[in-house]
């Protein structure tokens, strides 16, 4: 992968929580990115009966953000997720840069991040095992080799990679919040194949829906029977493709949510956080980021205090 050409970022915004995380992760995009502050950003609003406010595509347009209103037809709708994979597939079909940098909105940017390097696709790993599988004797592993068999993936060719949070070795599957891939392989298509297969084929890691807090609230039931599909279908297109893979280091994506604000480790370094739910106004006081023992520089921690709680 070469950034030479440029990057193109592409998230998702729309009416409520995700107008004011959108809005935010652009600045943060337009400050701190270093020499990708001036690329394509692309804001995907997927369901016009959830179109972000006017104001909000103001500030996104004023920040040189293209606005892309879409109506996306999800194979999937209770899966909010399953936006963000029909949305990335429709922009790698456009022209643009090289490199399409897929981020969940709930993100922002702290740093100048590096795509260099020579794999198709870099990423980091999942926070936690999930619906993920260690391999023979989990409860899960029959579900991923059903999943391979589906996409015509052999699962033995399916590497393990270590957690980011709880260090287990799992089968891959790699974390959504930031997924950079090479627009000419096709990898975010191949991943909206591979993710209609399965729901086609109703092939739920989670059968009773388990509850999940996100950056956009709490979530169950059918909502979240299919929970981490997304990334485990980008895990297996990858393979599909035989797509080498770049783990990107732990100063990237990093989960807020899990995160012992005492036990910090080289935050200063941060390049890409992924902080969930804890910019909203009612988790204000858990926001480790503004705490005085955070090691953020003092000019980062004024520019996002002054930004937070996100209102909208």
């Amino acid at each position: 992968m070469t950034t030479q050409d440029g990057v193109e970022f592409v998230f998702i915004a729309e009416a409520g929580i995700l107008e004011a995380q959108a809005v935010l992760l652009c600045e943060s995009i337009r400050r701190f990115a270093g020499n990708h502050a001036s690329a394509p950003i692309t804001v995907v609003s997927p369901r016009s009966r959830r179109s972000p406010s006017q104001s909000a595509q103001r500030k996104l347009t004023q920040l040189g953000a293209e606005y892309l209103p879409l109506e996306i037809d999800s194979c999937c709708p209770d899966y909010g997720t399953s936006y963000r994979v029909h949305s990335l597939a429709a922009i790698e079909r456009r022209p643009g840069p090289p490199v399409i940098v897929q981020l969940d909105s709930d993100t922002i940017f702290l740093g100048e991040p590096d795509f260099s390097t020579n794999c198709d696709l870099a990423a980091r790993p999942v926070d936690m095992k999930g619906m993920c599988t260690a391999g023979d004797g989990d409860p899960l592993d029959g579900y991923w080799h059903k999943l391979c068999a589906l996409a015509g993936v052999d699962y033995e060719k399916l590497p393990f990679v270590e957690t980011t949070v709880d260090g287990l070795s799992v089968r891959a599957s790699y974390n959504g919040g930031l997924v950079a891939a090479k627009r000419g392989c096709g990898i975010f298509q191949r991943t909206e194949e591979v993710f209609r297969r399965l729901v086609a084929e109703k092939l739920m890691p989670w059968p009773a829906g388990p509850t999940v807090m996100t950056g956009t609230g709490l979530l169950g039931g059918a909502a979240t029977v299919y929970w981490g599909t997304s990334q485990a279908a980008i895990a297996v297109a990858v393979v599909a493709g035989n797509h080498p893979v770049q783990l990107l280091p732990a100063t990237y994506n990093v989960p807020l949510h899990l995160i012992d604000p005492m036990e910090v480790p080289q935050s200063a370094q941060w390049k890409h956080v992924h902080y969930h739910w804890l910019f909203s106004q009612a988790a204000s006081g858990a926001n480790p980021m503004l705490c005085e023992t955070f090691a953020l520089p003092p000019e980062t921690r004024d520019w996002l205090s002054s930004r937070l709680p996100l209102n909208y």
